[in-house]
C-alpha cells in the first residue's frame, strides 16, 4: 500500500495502520535523529517525538511532497527542539589519531555502508561512521542538518530547502560552507 493510502485510511479513522506506517519509517527517522544528535538515547527520544507529533498532527497533513519528505521536516524540528532543551553534548574525539588515511569523499556517500571504496571489514566501518559522526558534531546545526539529508539521505536541494523552510541558496551556501569545513576539519588532523 502506498504512503498516500495509509494515510488517507488513518485518516478516515483506522488508526491500527498507523504501526504499519511508523514501522516503515522508524529506522530511517531514528537514523537521522541520530546524526543530528550524535547520541543514541537522545535520537530514541526524538524519534519517539517524531511519530508522536506525526500521530498528533496526521489530519492536518495534506499529499504536497513524498510523505518521507514530510516526516524527516517533523524529526528535524523535534531535533531542533531538542537542542533548545537541553545542552549539547558533542561525541567525545580522543582517538582520532587511530583513523590515519581517511579520505574526505567517503563522506560525501550517500550510504555510509559504502564508506570505502574496497570491501571494508566491519570494525573499518563502525570507525568510519564514528570518525564521519564526529566530524559532523563539530559543524553548525544548520550545515549539519543539509549535510545530512544531501549526502546520506539523497535529497535534492530543493527539497531540502522545502523541509528545511529555507531559502534554495541558503540550502547551498550551508551545503558549500560545511563541506569545506569538513575537508578543513579532515586536513587539519591528518585524516585527509
Amino acid at each position: 500500500m502506498q504512503d498516500y493510502e495509509l494515510v488517507n485510511r488513518i485518516k478516515q479513522g483506522d488508526r491500527a495502520l498507523f504501526g504499519q506506517l511508523a514501522e516503515k519509517y522508524y529506522n530511517e527517522v531514528f537514523r537521522y535523529c541520530y546524526y543530528q544528535t550524535g547520541n543514541e538515547h537522545s535520537a530514541y527520544d526524538c524519534t519517539q517525538e517524531t511519530f508522536c507529533h506525526l500521530l498528533r498532527f496526521l489530519d492536518n497533513y495534506t499529499e504536497r511532497s513524498r510523505f518521507k519528505s514530510y516526516l524527516l521536516q517533523i524529526a528535524l524540528n523535534v531535533c531542533r527542539d531538542h537542542f533548545r532543551k537541553c545542552s549539547r553534548r558533542p561525541i567525545p574525539l580522543d582517538t582520532l589519531e587511530q583513523y590515519a588515511g581517511f579520505d574526505i569523499t567517503a563522506a560525501e556517500q550517500p550510504a555510509i555502508s559504502s564508506c570505502t571504496p574496497s570491501q571494508p571489514s566491519p570494525e573499518s566501518q563502525v570507525e568510519s561512521r564514528l570518525l564521519i559522526q564526529s566530524a559532523l558534531q563539530k559543524l553548525p546545526d544548520t550545515q549539519r542538518e543539509v549535510m545530512i539529508l544531501f549526502y546520506y539521505y539523497g535529497y535534492k536541494q530543493w527539497e531540502i530547502a522545502h523541509i528545511t523552510g529555507v531559502p534554495l541558496s541558503t540550502v547551498k551556501t550551508r551545503l558549500r560552507a560545511g563541506t569545506g569545513k569538513l575537508q578543513e576539519y579532515f586536513q587539519q588532523t591528518g585524516l585527509a
